[in-house]
């Protein structure tokens, strides 16, 4: 008998079964929260500046965003690297770009809607990026998600990310405690702006930005391609020895009668 193995995407007729279906909603907990989220809402309203309510609507809309669309900035990358699939990291790209665009405009004239201060962030490419690079990979790895992944999904209720939660609050604050050190004392190229430290103008490096993004976007696309083909090679190499061994074994092995 031949035996054959569909792709994943390909699969008909798949067992439904009622244990995994999703659990429905924590309604008391829901409205719990909403009734949390609107006292605070109120209470900024009276003792804070306008925009401090903006912000937390601003966090509550992006917590929510995150939440139902599993978005996470570094597992984007580890879908890249494990099984090839770019969908997330054209995602980020697209976000990038809208940002690039929406803060173009407001650091070329200084100007916000409440009159504050606005400049870039800056920093210079050191030894402290090499490391922290290194130790976030490692901590993200083995924690389970980068810090808006970890942030979403505690709010969610996984609870077995407060434990990734709890440590985090600790690495960040030995972190805090001897950035000096890395900052300041460690080898470091001097900061770099593609607006200012080029010429190229707010405007120019908005224009080289939204072509670098999409350079990487379009080499996720022959990644996948790639992988695409690749995936289906080895299923029918797997199919071509399937069938090789059916035929083997109708000459080799012995009849019955």
């Amino acid at each position: 008998m031949t035996t054959l193995v569909q792709p994943v995407n390909d699969t008909k007729n798949p067992i439904i079964r009622d244990d995994l279906a999703l659990n429905a909603p924590q309604k008391s907990l829901i409205m719990g929260g909403g009734i949390v989220g609107l006292m605070v809402l109120a209470y900024l309203l009276v003792t804070q500046h306008i925009s401090q309510s903006l912000l937390l609507g601003i966090g509550l809309l992006l917590g929510y965003t995150l939440f139902h669309a599993r978005f996470g900035f570094t597992s984007a990358f580890r879908r890249m690297m494990a099984v090839g699939n770019g969908q997330a990291m054209r995602s980020h790209m697209l976000m990038l770009a809208v940002a690039v665009t929406l803060f173009a405009p407001i650091l070329a004239y200084g100007t916000t809607l409440f009159g504050g201060p606005v400049a870039g962030y800056v920093a210079p490419l050191g030894v402290s990026l090499v490391v922290g690079a290194f130790v976030f990979g490692i901590g993200m790895q083995l924690g389970g998600g980068c810090a808006s992944g970890t942030l979403y999904a505690v709010g969610g209720g996984r609870s077995v990310m407060f434990i990734t939660f709890i440590f985090f609050i600790v690495g960040a604050t030995i972190g805090a405690y001897h950035l000096p050190f890395w900052t300041e004392e460690m080898p470091a190229y001097a900061p770099f702006s593609l607006a200012t430290s080029t010429g190229l103008g707010y405007t120019g490096a908005w224009l080289v930005s939204l072509a670098i993004f999409g350079i990487i976007a379009w080499v996720t696309l022959v990644v996948e391609k790639k992988e695409t083909h690749q995936r289906w090679r080895l299923y029918l190499l797997s199919l071509a020895g399937n069938e090789s061994s059916v035929v083997l074994g109708h000459y080799l092995l012995p009849q019955s009668s």
